[in-house]
Parts: C-alpha cells; sequence; structure tokens
C-alpha cells in the first residue's frame, strides 16, 4: 500500500521541528505496518491555522490523491487536517469518495474501519471545542492588556509603540515587557494634519495622493508603491485621531465551504471604547468639516445598482475648473462639459455630443470665466459692498459682547465663593480632620476653580479683542485681482462659486428671432449665436469678442441704468427677454419694472439685519471669502472668525 504522508503547524511561535517529529510518527508507523512510501509524497504547511482549508500543502495532496499516486495518507492526528468539525467530515467523505484512507496515527483511527465513524466525530469535535477555547484564552488576553491601556498590535499610522513596565523573559527565553503603549509620532502626525488641512479645502483624494508621492513622503512600512488613494481614505475615516480609540468593532467570520475571512460589524455592547486625550493629532473641529466632505463625496464613486444612493459626478465635489459642474444647457438640462481642448477649452452640451440635444454651440472656457468673475466683481464682491458687511458685523458683534462684563462679574463672584470654601476645606484638614469625603469635595472645588478660572480669562480676551472692521485700503488689496486669488486654489474657488451662483443655466440664442441684444457695427444689424447665461446673481450675454465691439461693456452698463433705446442697443419688451430676465436677483439685488422697462434697483443700504446673518456666515464659511479676506491670517482675521461663530453660533 502506498501511503503519503501530511504534517502541519500552527502558528510561528511554535517550533518548525514539530513537522519533523509528526514526519517521525508517520514513517515509523508506515514501517511497522509493511506499506511502502515515497520520499516525494511527503506535504507539510508551516505556520498555518487548522481552520484555513485552502492551504498550499493540502491543495497539492488533494491533487496528487485525485491523480490516484498514493492509496493512503498517514498524518499524526486528526487536528492536523482541520480544527474544524465541519471541514475535517468533509474531507474525510472526499477522501473516501476517492478510495483513500486516512490514518490518524497518535488517534489511532482509520476512516475505512466501520467503527471509526464514532471516533472520528469524537476526535473533530474535541479539536473544535479546542480551538473555541483557545479564541475564548486569546480574546481574554487581549481585553485585559487593552484595559490596562496596552497596545494590542493595532500599527496606526501617526502612532509608534514603546515599551513600558518590567523586563522579562518567557518560557521560550524570549525577552517580553509589561505591555506596549502608543505615542504621537511627530513626523507622521504632521503628514496627517496636512492630509487633513488639503481634504477639508476642497483638494481630492487623488491629489493628495499624488503629491505625497510626488513629495516622496515616506509610508508607514516604507513600500516602494508609495502612497495610495484607499490609504488615504482610512486616515480620512479613522476617529483615533481625535483620541477615540474603539477596541472589536468587526470581527472575522469564516465561510464553511471555503474557509475565505469575511468582516462582519460587532454590536455596540460588545465594542470597548476609550478616549485618550494624550493621543489627540485632529482637533474636533477639522474632524467634523473632514467628515461633512464626506457626506458630499457620496455618490461620487460607482454606486451598485439597488444601492439606496444617488449616482453623481466626481466633479460636482472636486471641480477642475472654476465653472467646472456648475453649467447646464437650458434646452435639455443637460451638462455643459469640455468638449475640445483647443486653446484653453470649449464648452458644449453632452448631450448634443451624444446627439440627443439640437445645442450644438460651443463656448470658450476663458470667455465665459472671465464674463461671469468680471460681473462677480462689479456687482457684488465690490470694495463698498464688503466694506458695509464688515460694518454691521462690528455693529453686531459688538452687540452681541455687551454682556461680556457682566458676566466677567459674575464668574468672578462664583470663583472667589469657591476659592473660599476650598480654604475652608484647607482649615479643616490642618486641625487633623481629614476623611475620605472632605479629599473628595476639595478635589471637586479645585477642579471647579480652575474651569471659572479658564472662562473669567475667555471673556476678557473677547472684550479686549472686540472686532474692528478693516480699513478700506485693505479690502481693495484684497479685490484688486480677483480672477488670480480664485485660481489659487481651483478646487476651493469652484466650490465657493457654485454656493453663491447656483446652477448657471445656458441658453442658446442661434437665431436672429430669438436675438434680443441687438447690435449695429458701422450702422448697420449684425448676428452671430451666443449663449445667455441664468444664474443668481446675474443674466449675462455671452457674444463672441470681435462681434461685440470696444465698447460692448459701455452699452451694457448703460442698459443697465437707462434701459432705453441708446447707443445701438435697444430692450425690447419679448416673452425672450422677460424669460432671460426673469432670473436677476441675488441676495436682495432685485429688477424691477418701471414704465415697462427692467431696471436695477441697488441692494446694498436695503440689508436686514437677518439677512446681513446670514451673508456674514456665508462670509466666514466659505473657500471663496476665505480664499479673498484670510490668505494672510492676521489677528484681525481670526478675531472675525471667533467672533462670527460665538455671535451667530456658526
Amino acid at each position: 500500500m502506498r501511503v503519503a504522508i501530511y504534517a502541519r503547524y500552527s502558528s510561528e511561535n511554535q517550533s518548525a521541528k514539530s513537522i519533523d517529529d509528526q514526519i517521525r510518527v508517520c514513517k515509523s508507523y508506515i514501517k511497522n505496518n509493511d506499506m511502502t512510501h515515497d520520499e516525494k509524497q511527503i506535504y507539510t504547511d508551516e505556520a498555518i491555522s487548522g481552520s484555513i482549508i485552502n492551504r498550499p500543502g493540502l491543495q497539492a495532496l488533494e491533487q496528487a490523491m485525485e491523480n490516484k499516486e498514493f492509496d493512503a495518507v498517514a498524518v499524526d492526528d486528526l487536528s492536523r487536517l482541520s480544527r474544524s468539525n465541519h471541514q475535517m467530515l468533509t474531507m474525510v467523505l472526499k477522501f473516501d469518495y476517492h478510495q483513500v484512507k486516512i490514518i490518524s496515527v497518535s488517534d489511532g483511527i482509520i476512516t475505512d474501519d466501520d467503527n471509526s465513524k464514532l471516533g472520528i466525530h469524537m476526535r473533530g469535535l474535541i479539536n473544535e471545542l479546542y480551538l473555541d477555547d483557545l479564541k475564548k484564552k486569546t480574546m481574554r488576553g487581549l481585553e485585559g492588556q487593552k484595559l490596562r491601556g496596552f497596545s494590542t498590535g493595532e500599527n496606526v499610522y501617526g502612532y509608534k509603540t514603546h515599551p513600558v513596565g518590567e523586563l522579562k523573559f518567557n518560557k521560550k527565553g524570549k525577552a517580553k515587557y509589561d505591555g506596549m503603549v502608543h505615542k504621537i509620532n511627530p513626523e507622521e502626525a504632521d503628514i496627517i494634519k496636512r492630509i487633513y488641512r488639503e481634504f477639508t479645502q476642497g483638494k481630492s483624494i487623488c491629489k493628495i495622493t499624488s503629491d505625497l508621492n510626488k513629495n516622496k513622503t515616506p509610508t508607514k512600512r516604507g513600500y516602494s508603491g508609495g502612497w495610495n488613494t484607499s490609504t488615504v481614505s482610512r486616515i480620512l475615516k479613522n476617529a483615533k485621531y481625535t483620541g477615540l480609540w474603539v477596541w472589536r468593532i468587526s470581527k472575522n467570520v469564516r465561510d464553511p465551504l471555503t474557509g475565505k475571512k469575511k468582516k462582519v460589524m460587532r454590536l455596540e455592547k460588545e465594542q470597548i471604547s476609550t478616549f485618550r486625550k494624550e493621543l489627540i493629532i485632529i482637533d474636533k473641529e477639522t474632524w467634523s468639516k473632514a467628515q461633512q466632505r464626506w457626506s458630499k463625496l457620496q455618490g461620487t464613486w460607482p454606486v451598485k445598482r439597488n444601492s439606496k444612493t444617488k449616482q453623481k459626478s466626481y466633479v460636482h465635489t472636486s471641480p477642475t475648473h472654476l465653472l467646472a459642474g456648475l453649467m447646464k444647457c437650458y434646452d435639455c438640462g443637460g451638462a455643459m462639459v469640455l468638449i475640445s481642448g483647443k486653446g484653453s477649452g470649449y464648452y458644449g452640451c453632452y448631450n448634443a455630443k451624444r446627439k440627443t440635444c439640437n445645442n450644438s454651440l460651443l463656448l470658450s472656457r476663458k470667455r465665459v470665466e472671465n464674463t461671469i468673475i468680471s460681473e462677480l466683481g462689479e456687482k457684488i464682491l465690490t470694495s463698498e459692498n464688503i466694506a458695509y458687511v464688515y460694518k454691521n458685523l462690528e455693529k453686531i458683534v459688538a452687540q452681541g459682547l455687551n454682556h461680556v462684563p457682566e458676566s466677567i462679574n459674575k464668574k468672578k463672584t462664583q470663583f472667589d465663593k469657591v476659592m473660599l470654601e476650598m480654604q475652608n476645606y484647607l482649615n479643616y484638614i490642618k486641625i487633623g480632620n481629614f476623611s475620605k469625603a472632605v479629599s473628595e469635595a476639595l478635589k471637586e472645588a479645585e477642579t471647579k476653580s480652575e474651569s471659572l478660572n479658564s472662562e473669567i480669562k475667555s471673556l476678557k480676551f473677547q472684550k479686549q479683542n472686540t472686532f474692528k472692521s478693516p480699513p478700506k485700503e485693505w479690502i481693495d488689496h484684497r479685490l484688486e485681482r480677483l480672477r488670480e486669488t480664485l485660481n489659487k486654489n481651483t478646487v476651493s474657488s469652484a466650490l465657493a462659486l457654485k454656493e453663491m451662483l447656483g446652477t448657471i443655466r445656458l441658453e442658446p440664442i442661434s437665431d436672429k428671432k430669438s436675438d434680443f441684444y441687438y447690435l449695429l457695427k458701422d450702422g448697420r444689424q449684425v448676428f452671430k449665436p451666443y449663449y445667455v447665461a441664468h444664474m443668481k446673481a446675474q443674466t449675462l450675454a455671452l457674444l463672441d469678442e470681435q462681434h461685440k465691439g470696444s465698447n460692448w461693456y459701455h452699452w451694457r452698463r448703460g442698459r443697465d441704468s437707462n434701459p432705453g433705446d441708446q447707443k445701438g442697443l435697444r430692450v425690447l419688451q419679448t416673452r425672450a427677454l422677460d424669460r432671460a430676465m426673469r432670473p436677476l436677483h441675488f441676495s436682495g439685488t432685485q429688477i424691477i419694472r418701471k414704465n415697462g422697462f427692467l431696471t436695477q434697483q441697488s441692494w446694498v443700504r436695503n440689508l436686514s439685519t437677518s439677512y446681513l446673518s446670514k451673508l456674514i456666515s456665508f462670509s466666514c464659511q466659505t473657500s471663496l471669502l476665505q480664499a479673498l479676506f484670510f490668505s494672510q491670517v492676521d489677528n484681525q482675521s481670526k478675531v472675525l472668525y471667533t467672533s462670527t461663530q460665538q455671535a451667530f453660533g456658526i
């Protein structure tokens, strides 16, 4: 009878000599029972758990069995084949199907014996119970280490482990400390802060990863391939950086047929949460901003068909240009995308490219950006408007801080009372009266005094650093080159423009009948197809530069102030005109009808207090105005942001 040998040991902590011992026992059995053995028919698996079914040595054994290379296989005991009772019984049936018997030397079991069935089931059950008991003991030891504040093997980027406690030698002679504790790695912590900062400012995960690799930033394990997007994503979702360490969040379950692992979430009551203040890298505000951005990114990656998450374009959260993802076709509602890459690129209707829309008109990216940014600077982000907002902000902040002197006096009174209480406790202890209750009361009073002292300092700082409106020259300096400022951070600026302008609908004017911007050149009417942009801020005619004429903007401003017939430009009361003018409003700017014509009415001096608070909130939160006014963060800007948060609960 030809007999193969299979041997296995489970862990790297076990000796490799275990394999040799198992093979020696099997060879001795083969020799004593007059069986034959070929040295080539020895199959081994080293440092692999018996709960894993897809083992290289075991798979090679099964392949040789199917090829009829032996008649029996010898093992030291049945647990070498599998610790799982289900897997072991399945394996016995599989070997029996191929007419190969299993010989368990230590158990004294041969599977072709009719009386072996009970023994096989009993040994399988014992082996499985041993595995379950080992899991419980291992988990109990890890839980004890975690509750004592030690690491249980977490290898988290941004932290390093240090040994603590007494150095001892285990049974195998290896030196071990009482445990390992996590500490912040300053170099890696700086990288984490950079990742969070760039992500909250609007930079895409791919761009962050690319920059890390470009700068040759080392990874945790020094991989030659560098950083990848999944690693950056895990860092941005890891709550450990806020000091919250949760252990046993998930567990691995194994497929009974394939042995493959699958991660499933544990119940909340099974988890162990600890707050580690000394391990905080990311503050709560930054963490909150990052999670808000994650919620906005939902659906930008491919989603499953039956998923509740709606699929959307990645460009909506990470725009590559100032107006990317912002413009829609007026005719079909489809997205306006860069159709041509010539020059700065040309926007066109995506549905027209797919032959489902008739709007084939293209628009230069450079022209539409220049026109909209120019109007934005002329009509909304003017120095007068910004100065007006700042002055009103100064008034509202001052009103909101009127209670500060009174609050300081109240806190001081409470502080003096607590200090007197502490002195009484100390006098009581000095005369020899000490108890546990007095000690706890003294500690509570000390904590309360520290809290009150901190509050008093904070209120004094608010009183001394009240926000003051900046001078007009300071504002003008930041508004001089609006386009350049916006281009410094395209993603943040584009997202801010999206919030300010809303969706821009481009209406194609492709024939003379629809044209209501009549232009005269050399005394005759000219026409070329163009777009009318409908948005919250303004309705703009995006004409070709060579057909506008050098005084087009002069005509345009003249029409806004006096919409009568003038210098080759007439305003017609048509349906097209009404349709084009209807969206003309933004935050108090309004178009009203006078004597049958449309005219613009200034909004700056008529702002209500409630609207002003919303505008201030918007000014302090959006990346656009942060880029404009907080590019050089000075004390004035910091006080503005802090004071606004306190005044309006931003």
